[in-house]
């Protein structure tokens, strides 16, 4: 996949007749704390997950162990992604380290880690589906499959890795008027026109419309069993709501991941199509708020997988109550132990501004 800060960091010559326009210092205050709170979100949001999950043996479950592994996916891309490009978003400076032997790992390093993260998502939002279309299709079938998801979390990190794989070699520091810049650049080994072309389409293909397309037709699948499947035996009226109230939840949740996914990556892959198949926006290339945009909503995906957890899930919401309380708990015991000082300090305070008015009226009646 293309590195769109590539053009943003001024890796490009482009044309004089290009205008340059500098963006207003507000917006880009705004754009730098909108991206901060999205890396906060991640680390915290996601770290959270692995935690909930790890401490409730009740969420030892295989779907939530893939759940698990999309948030180790999200990490992964905020530590080695999103915090070099916080840094660098609030110096103002899109220039890379160096152009020496650490800057061109971290270079590749922060390219791969973006590629797999987003392989990592739609992979293993795929075996979430299939995960689930055999525990509601074929539920013997799926004990077994459920004993075999350590190795469903392998192959999702070798695919992954496999997939980013050329970003090892396309990843490179290069300086551009003295100044270094990490880039994606393809030659001298391929075309620089066409691999970087060719790069997209596969990734548009495999990572995006073929996982979405097979992920839609399981769900349609589970939908039509789930809706149709009546409990055996004289199920009450309360079970039948209780039963069909959660089954919607698992797929509500697990299906508005899967179109978070869907909107969030699509104008990332509108952009790359637009600047390797298109001249519409030629000489110039894509405006620079139209990559802003896919830039933030591609990695707010990191961010907004847990908050749909939290949202559609009574035990990831259970499990972040437990977490939070110990840290509440402290706060209030300290707020109380302060309240209860500043009102026994009040008392005395109160009791001797009590004696002063009354030591007065004596000393007047006296003198009186």
């Amino acid at each position: 996949m293309n590195n769109s800060g590539a053009i943003n960091n001024g890796t490009q010559d482009f044309p004089s007749e290009c205008p340059y326009l500098p963006s207003s210092p507000v917006l880009q205050w705004i754009k730098n704390v909108v991206y901060l709170l999205i890396l906060l979100l991640a680390l915290f949001g996601n770290a959270s997950i692995m935690w909930i999950v790890y401490k409730q043996r009740r969420m030892h479950t295989a779907t939530n162990y893939l759940i698990v592994n999309m948030a180790v996916g999200d990490l992964f891309m905020a530590i080695c992604s999103m915090i070099p490009t916080t840094i660098s978003m609030f110096r103002g400076i899109h220039s890379w380290v160096n152009d020496g032997l650490f800057g061109q790992i971290s270079c590749k390093l922060l390219l791969l880690s973006q590629g797999s993260s987003m392989a990592c998502s739609i992979i293993t939002l795929t075996a979430l589906a299939f995960e689930r279309y055999f525990a509601v299709v074929f539920p013997m079938w799926n004990a077994v499959i459920a004993t075999k998801t350590r190795w469903t979390v392998a192959l999702v990190w070798i695919a992954s890795f496999a997939y980013t794989s050329p970003i090892i070699y396309a990843g490179k520091v290069r300086l551009y008027k003295g100044v270094p810049f990490c880039i994606e650049e393809w030659a001298p080994a391929f075309d620089p026109k066409r691999a970087p072309a060719i790069y997209t389409i596969v990734s548009f293909v495999l990572l995006y419309a073929l996982p979405l397309l097979v992920i839609a037709v399981l769900y349609s699948i589970i939908i039509a069993k789930v809706w149709a499947r009546h409990i055996p035996g004289n199920a009450t009226p309360a079970n039948v709501r209780l039963l069909n109230k959660s089954k919607k939840n698992v797929l509500k949740m697990l299906m508005t991941v899967v179109l978070a996914f869907a909107l969030c990556w699509f104008l990332m892959y509108l952009n790359l199509f637009l600047q390797d198949f298109s001249d519409i926006f030629s000489p110039c290339g894509i405006p620079v708020g139209m990559q802003t945009t896919g830039f933030l909503f591609g990695h707010a995906n990191s961010a907004i997988n847990c908050c749909i957890y939290f949202i559609f899930s009574q035990d990831f919401r259970r499990g972040f109550k437990d977490l939070a309380t110990p840290f509440f708990r402290k706060r209030s015991t300290l707020l109380l132990e302060n309240t209860r000082g500043a009102t026994m300090d009040t008392t005395r305070d109160s009791q001797k501004s009590s004696l002063k008015p009354q030591s007065f009226k004596l000393t007047h009646n006296t003198k009186v």
